[in-house]
């Protein structure tokens, strides 16, 4: 059989995560969301590369800095579920992923202290909960996406095998005994050397996938430019038909629909006339913000034409739709427009039509045109949504 021994591996995960950490560093992007993501993920990495410690731990020490590094790679691990989550959209209030993160720490280097039955299973259970929580969310991500990218799903198989393994490790510490390796990991033997190479590899192997997918995304967001509106960045009409029409393509053989918004800001003919247009030029760039926030990354987002965003989103339901266009409604109510001139209170009126087989994406276009009217002519501000196709 073959063996390992599971301290280098730790020394070679926590040299792992040194170089994931300068391949991090080395990405530079425009996007809050991705630059919010990288600094998590170096983070992540700084914590994992605690492992590395072993290699100058003294001999009869080996064990006890083994204890201390696996807490700061308990802490890198949920650094990066929360970076993953932030990467793909879904975002974790801070002071939550702070308090999570620490909290794992704690509990880790708290059980140190403790006899190593009790340290070992809340080893394996703080383990197996967070690389299961991790793999889940990246598979519901994909379950969501109206588009499969296959760095996402390398993403998911890391994550899978990797909650696989820890969920082993939990079955075996509660129904197997000690004695206890003085590595702390205690698990079937056929399963240790598979462990302990999937350790080594874990940080190198998140980091060269991370890579891909944001350089796949940069990729994208070039592309985009060459579609995009000058003022906001969103897509332009151009873009808009160009990949809102391949959107529409894909999502015909998905069993979701794509709903189709149409945003159009609430009296900004006044704002025009009482600011000037130089401030209604803010606060059509605050209106794009907001809505790139609140948006998913499946989204389209384009300026339409003048005040008027559209949104294509994929959906399972009209419930749904109506969540996400009300959510987009109230953000943007709530969301002080600050400007040159100071800030300025805006609303929007939102129609929301469903994607037919049989039309057309200007024909859409034009139910959702017809639904805003409606909204704006039962007081603006509001949200209606058509039915969508049986």
């Amino acid at each position: 059989m073959l063996s390992v021994d599971i301290f280098s591996c730790y020394a070679v995960a926590g040299v792992g995560s040194l170089v994931g950490l300068a391949l991090m560093s080395l990405i530079r992007t425009e996007q809050p969301r991705v630059s919010y993501a990288l600094f998590l993920y170096r983070w992540a990495f700084v914590c994992l590369a605690a492992l590395a410690a072993v290699l100058f731990a003294p001999r009869d020490q080996v064990a006890a800095v083994a204890k201390a590094a696996i807490g700061f790679a308990g802490m890198g691990l949920t650094l990066l579920a929360w970076a993953f989550r932030q990467l793909n959209g879904r975002r974790t209030p801070p002071w939550l992923g702070a308090v999570v993160t620490a909290l794992v720490g704690a509990v880790l280097w708290g059980f140190a202290f403790t006899p190593d039955e009790s340290y070992e299973r809340a080893l394996a259970l703080t383990f197996a909960v967070v690389s299961v929580g991790m793999a889940v969310d990246q598979g519901w991500l994909i379950l969501r996406s109206a588009r499969i990218v296959g760095s996402e799903v390398s993403l998911l198989i890391v994550a899978g095998c990797f909650a696989m393994h820890w969920l082993a490790f939990l079955i075996h510490v509660l129904t197997v005994p000690g004695p206890y390796p003085s590595h702390w990991l205690h698990s079937p033997a056929w399963l240790l050397p598979i462990s302990g190479i999937g350790i080594s590899v874990l940080p190198l192997s998140v980091a060269a996938v991370v890579l891909a997918i944001i350089n796949g995304r940069l990729n994208q967001q070039l592309r985009a430019r060459a579609l995009s509106d000058d003022l906001t960045g969103a897509l332009s009409r151009r873009g808009l038909r160009e990949l809102g029409g391949r959107m529409l393509a894909i999502q015909e053989h998905q069993p979701r629909q794509v709903a189709v918004f149409i945003l159009d800001v609430d009296l900004f003919k006044s704002i025009n006339e009482r600011y000037g247009h130089v401030i209604g030029d803010d606060v059509i760039k605050h209106i794009t913000h907001v809505l790139r926030e609140h948006l998913r990354d499946d989204a389209l987002l384009a300026r339409y034409g003048g005040e008027e965003f559209t949104v294509l989103l994929p959906v399972n339901s009209a419930p749904e739709a109506y969540s996400a266009a009300e959510r987009l409604r109230h953000a943007i109510e709530t969301t002080p427009c600050v400007t040159r001139m100071g800030p300025i209170s805006v609303t929007v009126s939102v129609g929301v039509s469903f994607h037919g087989s049989q039309r057309s994406l200007e024909e859409d276009l034009s139910r959702a045109a017809v639904l805003l009217y409606e909204a704006k002519q039962n007081g603006r501000n509001r949200v209606v949504v058509g039915k969508p196709d049986s």
